[in-house]
């Protein structure tokens, strides 16, 4: 089976993750970047991210380099932005190809609430089996994501 795992990372957070599961699922890896580019200052991120969540906007991503359709089944990763998942994910799974191939996801949040994310993402991945929720490295309870991470691969096999 050969596998893909795209995400989304802002802070680096999620990026990390990914590549974790990547490399122990011998999987691809795909980062999706938006054409207009997120301001460098964290203040800003909050304001221009948590806004765009809020108007449901759908940003615009740079063109994907890889063939998707080469891939059986695709592990997402995304954070959570005021409860919910990010822009540039939402726009990857605008292709409803791609959204079926999704059957794992994995979220990191920095300890708000995941749960509206979760219910709004998965509404939109017709075939996921596998969830886990990390935490921002900031965030005292991070020590657990290994562990998670190990028993999320586990489940996907």
């Amino acid at each position: 089976m050969k596998r893909l795992v795209v995400f989304y990372s802002l802070s680096g957070n999620t990026e990390e993750a990914a590549k974790k599961i990547a490399t122990a699922l011998n999987a691809d890896l795909l980062k999706l970047e938006t054409v207009k580019s997120m301001p460098k200052a964290f203040v800003a991120q909050i304001i221009v991210g948590g806004g765009q969540v809020m108007m449901n906007h759908i940003p615009e991503l740079k063109p994907i380099d890889i063939d998707l359709n080469l891939y059986d089944e695709i592990i997402l990763g995304s954070p959570i932005w005021n409860s919910k998942g990010v822009p540039a994910v939402n726009a990857f799974l605008k292709d409803e190809n791609s959204a079926a191939k999704v059957t794992s996801l994995f979220f990191l949040s920095g300890g708000g609430e995941v749960k509206k994310g979760l219910e709004a993402i998965t509404k939109l991945l017709p075939n996921l089996k596998n969830t886990v929720s990390l935490l921002d490295k900031k965030h005292e309870d991070s020590k657990d994501n290994e562990a998670k991470i190990e028993e999320f691969i586990k489940k996907i096999g």
